[in-house]
């Protein structure tokens, strides 16, 4: 009976490791509606960590290197993850990654759940796809170019909550695009 007790046991601390490692790599986990300077702590990379492409107003977009965000996950190496804020609130994440070999797909996966029915495009030896996948916090976009003799990834999650700020920025561009004019 100690035997099946401590092999039971021994089952749940490897189910739990296992759900652990897969959790840390959720980039859902940073919070849609937190501050740049929230995400800055959450990642911890000291100074100059995150790097800022575009530092407006209404919009600022910074990102981070993949295997900081992600670490130990290896299809975040040298795939950098985006960050878009809206009024100094996180909207969006996006991450993009060349390689020769479609790598992000199988972490999306992990995270939303396999997709049964991929594009027959998928499969190509240049494939060319895109799908979505819709949570209650996410609606999640995927796609797949060919590049040369390797494959573009690319992964966007954006916030089904913020559609109001997402309206009120556009809104914005748009009278400062007539203006402009």
């Amino acid at each position: 009976m100690k035997k099946i007790n401590l092999m039971i046991l021994v089952l749940l601390v490897q189910l739990a490791f296992a759900g652990s490692v897969q959790a840390r790599c959720n980039l859902e986990l940073f919070r849609f509606g937190s501050s740049v300077q929230d995400i800055e702590k959450q990642l911890n990379l000291g100074e100059g960590g995150m790097l800022p492409i575009i530092a407006g107003e209404s919009k600022q977009v910074v990102f981070a290197p993949g295997e900081e965000v992600c670490k130990g996950e290896k299809s975040f190496e040298g795939a950098p993850v985006t960050f878009v804020f809206l009024y100094d609130q996180l909207v969006e994440i996006q991450t993009m990654r060349l390689s020769e070999q479609p790598m992000l797909i199988s972490w999306a996966e992990s995270i939303y759940g396999t997709k049964v029915k991929k594009p027959k495009s998928f499969y190509d030896a240049k494939p060319n796809a895109q799908w979505l996948w819709d949570n209650f916090n996410a609606t999640i976009a995927y796609s797949i170019a060919p590049d040369v003799n390797d494959v573009v990834e690319s992964i966007i999650i954006q916030s089904r909550r913020h559609q109001l700020v997402f309206e009120k920025f556009a809104k914005e561009e748009e009278l400062l695009q007539g203006g402009a004019q």
